[in-house]
């Protein structure tokens, strides 16, 4: 018999449908001013810069199709975003529930929060690339030398991947073979040396004023179409302005935030931990050793978040960043790679001594829950209001009364 759908899961289901149009229809009109399409437009038209190599590539692919940059960077973008849902739901749902798939823990994130038309779920199509030719059955020179190629390409699209990305090639092992050794991860690391200079790279040439103007200035024609008659789309703004930030800037902006007060740090350490328990309430629910694996997937957490914590000081994107935590973990499982096994272990130890499993299973894994809980791109007020499926319907509907 086919399995029975709740009515959590289809309401779940079409809100996300509308989201999903509802931004992609906004997104045909935005333009200079827009930090997610200027972060996709990103070239090298005023030398090598990070982010810079699908804006250039987009750049090739509107001259010889005729077709504009911003409809071509929609179409990219929406289908990244449908390839990985589609992957997601296919191959995840054993131990991850659709209904978490769809939440705006997982892949719901980018539809509810504006973030379909940003470099993310590109990022992740890359990583789930790199893992497959890892597990593939190429000569090993052949496969790394892919892996290599496409963790560059991936870097120079956006540096994020050096966070969430290169280290879980390292450091994870398939779940069936025995514990790397020191000499083993070395030598994964040393494999992927090209990678790490190309980091490097990144890092140091990160970009000044003079080539974000230059940027901008490579882009005027496509601005004047979008938004004819303004006339700051001379200057640089959203992120192609921020190629042109110092170091000091770009952290000071992460800084600000967590020492602004008790509000936002508090705010965002309990949407983590909020998001952090739902997770693994709902990971292997329908499984008969759903403790172990609760435990295998809260130490891919535990790494996975230990390696993205130098984007709360470098960005204050918080909610993406956590997409990005998440969203890699249940591929990383997925794949069947496991963390450390001491980092296992030592979670296993944890979860039996603080009586974690017993608070595990007796909270009910109810779909409803993630029909109320959503995940805010930033940190204001209103976003944490309207952040959930139902409140974020709710108020578009309210607004439209007025």
């Amino acid at each position: 018999m086919p399995k029975k759908i709740s009515p959590a899961l289809t309401i779940m289901s079409c809100l996300l449908l509308w989201a999903i149009g509802d931004q992609l229809w906004s997104a045909l009109a935005w333009g200079h001013d827009s930090f997610q399409l200027t972060e996709w437009l990103i070239n090298y038209s005023g030398g090598f810069v990070r982010r810079g190599l699908a804006g250039t590539m987009i750049g090739i692919a509107a001259s010889l199709t005729g077709i504009q940059a911003n409809y071509l960077t929609i179409g990219l973008s929406t289908a990244c975003y449908l390839i990985l849902g589609v992957w997601y739901l296919r191959r995840s749902t054993r131990t991850f529930p659709a209904i978490l798939i769809l939440s705006c823990i997982v892949i719901g994130f980018p539809a509810y929060q504006d973030s379909i038309v940003r470099k993310d779920c590109l990022g992740l199509l890359l990583l789930l690339a790199c893992l497959k030719i890892d597990h593939s059955r190429l000569p090993r020179h052949f496969a790394i030398a892919a892996i290599n190629l496409i963790a560059v390409a991936a870097i120079l699209c956006h540096e994020s991947f050096m966070f969430f990305g290169l280290p879980a090639l390292v450091f994870y092992g398939p779940r069936d073979a025995s514990p790397w050794s020191v000499k083993q991860l070395l030598r994964r690391g040393l494999a992927l040396l090209p990678a790490v200079l190309c980091c490097a790279c990144v890092a140091v040439f990160h970009g000044t004023p003079r080539i974000a103007e230059a940027v901008n200035a490579s882009w005027l024609p496509l601005w004047r179409t979008l938004d004819p008659g303004n006339p700051q789309i001379q200057h640089a703004s959203a992120a192609i302005q921020a190629l042109g930030w110092s170091s000091q800037q770009g952290l000071s902006l992460g800084i600000t935030l967590l020492t602004s007060g008790i509000y936002q740090p508090l705010a965002w350490a309990t949407v983590f931990g909020i998001s952090f328990v739902l997770f693994l309430i709902f990971t292997g629910r329908t499984e008969e050793r759903s403790l172990e694996v609760k435990a295998r997937v809260t130490a891919l957490l535990v790494a996975q978040f230990l390696f993205i914590s130098p984007l709360f000081l470098l960005g204050f994107d918080y909610g993406r960043w956590l997409f990005f935590w998440v969203a890699s973990t249940v591929m990383i499982e997925t794949e069947q790679q496991v963390a450390p096994r001491w980092l296992v272990a030592s979670v296993e130890r944890l979860f039996a001594k603080a009586r974690i499993a017993i608070f595990l299973t007796r909270i009910p894994a109810k779909d409803w829950y993630l029909l109320f809980f959503g995940v805010p791109v930033c940190w204001n007020i209103h976003n944490f209001m309207v952040a959930s499926p139902i409140c974020r319907h709710l108020y578009l509907i309210w607004m439209s009364l007025k």
